[in-house]
């Protein structure tokens, strides 16, 4: 915006769209949207309440993410008939499934403590022993680095998926058995306690305590939620269930995520014992109880094959699960809530983002997804956005990306100022 090269480019900020706006062929016709009150009040500059609109004469591109794109849809009449009758809003398109098949990646963070070395963990300065104001004079490499140095996407094998039960086997063998290189699980270590600092328990000797700590989330996860708006009106909170562990197969995965993590750690010469304020509360006398200090001392790699691993209990089963149902958090990796589909198969999208029921509408942001990857979402959303430019620029006419900006400002109308 600075080079002065993109005269067709205007960015609106502080301001919140409230809906897509559509003629009486349901043509997508521009949106309205109103100013956030504390930076530029509604009632200011034109004297009225009414919100603003900016028309659009080819099209509107909704891009508010899988939480706010559904959201925007509902207001604007573009949604299940039954939620939005409820609420008075007329219907543009009934299309029940916009705001459902929401998804994430289940994350459950398990902290140990770890005999490395203050210069090996970010501790110091996320408990601010170590001055950040400092390290950014002395260029200090450490602030160039995420504390992850090995992650890992990890399968159970035959035994393991017995003890899982009939639900899982069940999902193993559809989705997973004849895919080898599709993960049940993703694990990675960060060397560092990702939490308050100050609740941590001081050690006697006064020396501060490293830590480390192992993430386990979901890699394709079956559990379902859902978000929908509640009120007409832009400021009230959308309905939003997550839906996490919904199917008891997520449950499952967690479960055993929980042993192969612990066993995995317990065999590096980083580890110390668990933290018991992030672990399962096990059983008294539970063969699975939580240690203090190093497993064992390894001389050699088949010392460590040759660790015993820790048994557990129905009981401490039972313990694990609490744990992970009370602990579960977002990856922030949210998708699937407007998912390309064919229409009779809960689709809200087609396969050129347009949306069922209206023209001139489109969609480009996570939403889209039909089902979730077992990766960072942050490629997945990257491609979408580089893929979906190419469809706007063909349906524009524009051709293939990179083309002279002449070409780009002719086909653009430059949007209106102010109140259209």
């Amino acid at each position: 915006m600075q080079s002065g090269e993109y005269p067709n480019l205007h960015l609106l900020l502080e301001s919140k769209v409230t809906r897509v706006l559509f003629d009486d062929n349901k043509r997508a016709s521009g949106i309205e949207y109103i100013p956030t009150p504390s930076s530029q009040p509604v009632g200011g500059v034109n004297g009225t309440d009414e919100p603003f609109q900016v028309k659009a004469k080819r099209m509107v591109v909704v891009s508010a993410g899988a939480l706010g794109t559904p959201s925007v849809l509902e207001r604007s009449g573009v949604g299940s008939k039954e939620i939005l009758e409820k609420l008075e809003i007329p219907v543009v398109s009934d299309l029940p499934d916009v705001g459902e098949n929401y998804q994430d990646h289940h994350l459950v963070l398990y902290p140990y403590k770890t005999s490395l070395k203050p210069e090996q963990t970010l501790d110091g300065l996320l408990s601010g022993r170590k001055d950040f104001g400092e390290s950014i004079q002395n260029q200090d490499p450490m602030l160039g680095w995420n504390a992850i140095d090995a992650c890992s996407k990890i399968r159970p094998t035959n035994e393991e998926i017995e003890a899982m039960g009939p639900n899982f086997k069940e999902h193993w063998d559809r989705d997973f058995k004849d895919r080898p290189t599709r993960p049940v699980m993703l694990t990675g270590v960060v060397q560092a306690f990702l939490g308050d600092q100050k609740v941590l328990p001081q050690r006697e000797d006064g020396v501060p305590q490293q830590y480390c700590t192992m993430g386990a989330y979901t890699a394709y996860p079956y559990s379902r939620g859902n978000i929908h708006i509640t009120s007409k009106d832009v400021t009230t909170p959308a309905s939003f269930n997550t839906g996490f562990f919904k199917a008891e197969a997520d449950v499952q995965k967690q479960i055993w995520a929980y042993k192969k993590q612990r066993e995995v750690y317990r065999r590096t010469d980083a580890y110390s014992g668990e933290l018991a304020m992030g672990h399962p509360k096990f059983p008294e006398g539970s063969k699975a109880a939580l240690q203090d200090g190093p497993a064992a001392k390894f001389s050699s790699q088949e010392d460590r094959n040759n660790l015993p691993e820790i048994e557990y209990s129905a009981e401490d089963d039972k313990a694990i699960e609490k744990h992970v149902r009370d602990n579960v958090n977002t990856t922030w990796h949210s998708l699937g809530t407007c998912r390309m589909a064919p229409r009779d198969k809960g689709g809200v999208v087609d396969a050129d983002l347009n949306v069922y029921g209206v023209s001139g509408l489109k969609l480009c942001d996570l939403s889209i997804c039909p089902g979730n990857v077992g990766a960072n979402t942050n490629n997945t959303a990257l491609l979408v956005g580089e893929k979906a430019a190419d469809i706007f620029a063909r349906d524009l006419g524009l051709g293939e990306l990179g083309q002279p900006i002449e070409r780009v400002d002719s086909a653009m109308p430059t949007p209106p100022k102010g109140k259209a």
